[in-house]
């Protein structure tokens, strides 16, 4: 992986608190009263959307009355790994729909959204009965399981076509998202150490020059070799990851903003071949340069598709 867990943790919280993710947020949560949440692939501690103002009534329940919801807890592993490179949504034992959808940078999963916990199709009094049942099996009092199901029975009903639409926005905002941990993972971070700080900002000044690591170390004062050792820790990446990943992103608002011939670009972003430029292009984007330029032009709606 490109990322130990320590830094992924300090991205996704940068991500969390950045001011695009609030506001996407909270736009999301009141224009669909659904909860949402954003969860650490490196660290997918069960969540079922509790750190949400919109989380349902009975998910809240059910996961308080009696301790962790082992179904809940199930169902919640099962969904991340089946959403591990596209979108998933599935429907619960008590007949609620989740939905998690990836949130990759490149090739790799780093975290998930998360959303759901209401019907499309209204739940029959068979449903209820068997609720019941399972309720009993849990210790439940009759009148706890009365409580449950009334706020089961309360749960709202989506039309199964809004619920999708919901889902495409989510995802659209799922790409915003990974274009802006493209940038924050080459941002200097509150918790790495100053020459780290100032590395970053010396490479970033020459990123188009070929910068050797001798240079970068005598430039902050350390030996190669702790250089190597404190960068990986600190930032999750190879010196060489983060020089071309900051490449790749130059890259990509040229082919966006440009018509200029890929290997033009490939060489004024500092690569010295194309095959290593499409290499670490594909690594870092998850497509080629030549596909990235197509789904630019179609505002992403290509890109889209293939997450659903």
């Amino acid at each position: 992986m490109a990322h130990s867990t320590a830094p992924a943790s300090h991205l996704i919280e940068s991500l969390k608190s950045s001011p695009f993710y609030q506001i996407c947020q909270d736009s999301f949560r009141k224009a669909t009263g659904l909860p949402l949440v954003i969860i650490n692939a490196h660290d997918a501690q069960f969540n079922p959307c509790h750190t949400s103002p919109n989380q349902n009534p009975f998910c809240r329940g059910l996961n308080l009355k009696h301790g962790t919801c082992e179904e809940c807890k199930q169902e919640q592993k099962l969904i991340l790994s089946r959403s591990n490179i596209q979108t998933y949504t599935h429907t619960c034992f008590a007949g609620l729909k989740e939905t998690s959808v990836p949130l990759r940078l490149g090739k790799e999963t780093i975290a998930f959204l998360k959303t759901g916990q209401v019907f499309t199709e209204k739940p029959s009094a068979t449903h209820a009965h068997d609720l019941r049942e399972v309720l009993a099996a849990s210790g439940y009092s009759k009148a706890e399981q009365t409580e449950a199901i009334n706020a089961h029975q309360n749960t709202p009903v989506f039309d199964e076509i809004q619920y999708r639409s919901m889902i495409t926005l989510l995802n659209i905002v799922s790409l915003q998202l990974a274009e802006l941990l493209n940038r924050l993972i080459l941002e200097s971070q509150p918790q790495e150490p100053e020459l780290i700080r100032k590395a970053k900002k010396y490479i970033t000044e020459r990123i188009d020059e070929k910068v050797s690591l001798a240079e970068i170390a005598c430039e902050v004062n350390v030996s190669s070799f702790y250089f190597c050792k404190l960068f990986k820790q600190s930032t999750g990446m190879t010196l060489t990851e983060f020089t071309n990943r900051h490449r790749i992103e130059l890259a990509k608002n040229e082919l966006k903003q440009s018509t200029k011939p890929i290997t033009e670009i490939a060489y004024e972003v500092g690569f010295q071949s194309l095959s290593q430029f499409n290499r670490s292009f594909c690594k870092f984007a998850g497509e080629s340069p030549r596909e990235y330029r197509q789904h630019a032009a179609f505002s992403g709606q290509d890109r889209l598709s293939h997450t659903m």
